[in-house]
């Protein structure tokens, strides 16, 4: 048990110190209350402010003070002192703090895609009002420590600013901290003030999101288009390409064929801003050996084989071997206009294939 003193004050008082209750909670008459400076006294009686003293030296007595008369008349029935209350001092100083937190976010404003944030900072912050301070935190934590009021702050700080930047964007507040920062101090101040405690200052250091997600916003900014229907087509047509890859069976790769050309013209035909768009032949993938030909085709201008196009659905592909016309050429590396097989138009091409897509010949 503390023993009684007619002398209060705070004691060891550190830097960083918040708030300090004395150590016992009656005092004897005539007791000396010293305050420091950038602080204030609260008197505290079952729970209820009572009064509050300012910095410097104070005698307790009702001539002086005098909402300290309803302290005489609550003193009824306690034999040892009149004084039966907590002096807790609080600091009005500024403080300094650090906040992190872990959260969901919208990717940009026309890719309202969920992706994960990661963000931390510093704050500065003091109590302005102690009675709405008091009334609105220390009452209700029913602590009276420095550490208490940290584990307030943090928990605070973190749960406001996870409320405001989910309103906002990742590229917005990637592309400039300082305005972000600035818009979070402007939204969440109110609930401070509103506890009695003035946010002074609020710093963005740092935001960044996982591998995974970074990649996916990376690939919008480069395929962006309204809503991101672009890049959304390209992850399509990308997963397809990976099972059509992947697929050992026919049937599976025959549908993939079939529905890759249209994705791929889908994409295609997305305009690039600030570039005249030009009409691009359709290319399908041969699942034989995996080279590009325009569509449809009959046989892989690469390898020769038949395209599972040309089939009736079910049915095998039936290469046609049409019998090579009189005087044919041989040789490699020569430019045709026509297939000397087959009679084929090969004039639109870049170049003479290697295998004439229409019969499978081998012509260069």
């Amino acid at each position: 048990m503390a023993e009684k003193t007619n002398v209060v004050f705070w004691a060891n008082q550190g830097p960083d110190d918040i708030i300090y209750r004395s150590t016992q909670d009656d005092l004897r008459t005539i007791t000396s209350v010293t305050v420091p400076e950038h602080a204030v006294a609260l008197f505290i009686r079952d729970g209820q402010l009572m009064g509050t003293l300012e910095p410097g030296r104070h005698t307790i007595t009702s001539a002086n003070i005098p909402w300290l008369t309803k302290l005489y008349n609550l003193a009824l029935g306690y034999k040892e002192t009149p004084f039966k209350v907590w002096i807790v001092f609080i600091s009005l100083k500024m403080f300094n703090g650090k906040w992190g937190i872990r959260s969901m976010i919208k990717a940009a404003k026309e890719y309202e895609v969920p992706i994960v944030l990661m963000a931390n900072g510093d704050f500065q912050f003091r109590i302005n009002d102690t009675a709405v301070f008091y009334t609105q935190v220390l009452g209700g934590l029913n602590a009276y420590s420095t550490g208490d009021v940290n584990s307030f702050m943090k928990s605070f700080i973190n749960e406001q600013i996870i409320q405001q930047m989910n309103t906002q964007y990742y590229m917005d507040i990637m592309e400039n901290l300082e305005k972000a920062s600035t818009n979070t101090k402007i939204l969440i101040e109110q609930y401070f003030a509103q506890r009695g405690i003035e946010l002074l200052s609020l710093k963005i250091n740092e935001v960044l999101t996982t591998d995974e997600d970074r990649e996916k916003v990376f690939k919008y900014l480069q395929f962006s288009s309204k809503n991101g229907e672009s890049f959304r087509k390209y992850e399509v047509m990308e997963s397809m390409a990976n099972a059509i890859g992947e697929s050992t069976g026919g049937a599976a790769m025959g549908a993939g064929m079939l529905l890759f050309p249209q994705m791929y013209q889908q994409l295609q035909q997305q305009p690039v801003q600030g570039v005249q768009q030009q009409q691009q032949p359709t290319k399908v993938i041969c699942p034989t050996c995996r080279g590009l030909n325009d569509y449809p085709y009959s046989y892989c201008s690469h390898c020769g084989q038949p395209s599972p196009l040309a089939a009736n659905p079910g049915q095998p592909v039936q290469a046609q071997q049409p019998a090579p016309p009189a005087g044919a050429p041989a040789g490699e590396g020569k430019r045709f206009k026509n297939c000397p097989y087959c009679g084929e138009d090969l004039g639109g091409l870049p170049k003479t294939p290697k295998f004439c897509p229409y019969c499978s010949e081998q012509i260069n």
